[in-house]
């Protein structure tokens, strides 16, 4: 039976591959986890620092402009003319009231057929992202002023909004043979505006100026 014969230069062979893998186990392990890892990630943070530099820089460079921007906006929002321009809730309501009297006087020629039967604050409701004032009107009015009416409510500026409207059609008892007369319709709805002031709820209102 045939031997194999260990030579000298096999021996030499496998202490080279042995010495290879003794130094790149030292390497991993005293070099490259102590020094090189470090510095590569040091590296890293260093890039990154410098791309947040170069972001903060262009956003300083774009600093007139925004601050140009948010003058326009100030501006604007100062001339617009969709909110109510009242402090505060009590002032708004008043205000609202006498806008719908001020309606009702331009667009009503026979009071007795369009009348005021009363108005009261109103607080229910959700929160929106505007505060809400709204008054409840109560009118004993024809259709045709109260179209006039509504139209113009909704028409004007600061914007206003009218809802939650009940139309009631009154009955009444007509003697034989005496005029019938119709009798004015019984309308209720809800007049609303809105304050340049927070709502308290985040995001955008179903219906807003």
């Amino acid at each position: 039976m045939a031997t194999t014969r260990f030579q000298p230069k096999d021996g030499r062979l496998l202490a080279v591959v042995l010495l290879l893998i003794v130094l790149m186990l030292v390497y991993l392990v005293g070099v490259h986890w102590w020094f090189v890892a470090p510095q590569m990630q040091f590296s890293s943070d260093m890039q990154d620092l410098r791309d947040q530099q170069a972001k903060f820089s262009q956003t300083i460079a774009q600093k007139p402009d925004i601050e140009k921007r948010l003058t326009e906006v100030k501006a604007y929002e100062q001339g617009n003319q969709a909110f109510l321009p009242d402090a505060d809730r009590n002032a708004a309501e008043a205000a609202l009231i006498q806008r719908l009297k001020q309606a009702m006087t331009d667009h009503v020629k026979n009071e007795s057929r369009c009348q005021n039967n009363g108005t009261q604050s109103y607080s229910g409701g959700e929160e929106e992202v505007y505060k809400r004032v709204t008054v409840q009107a109560r009118l004993k009015c024809d259709l045709e002023p109260l179209a006039a009416i509504l139209q113009d409510l909704e028409s004007s500026k600061p914007y206003l909004f009218v809802d939650q409207v009940m139309i009631y059609k009154q009955q009444t008892y007509t003697p034989p043979g005496a005029k019938a007369v119709t009798p004015p319709l019984d309308v209720r709805f809800n007049l609303s505006g809105y304050l340049r002031q927070p709502g308290g709820k985040a995001g955008q209102p179903g219906k807003t100026p």
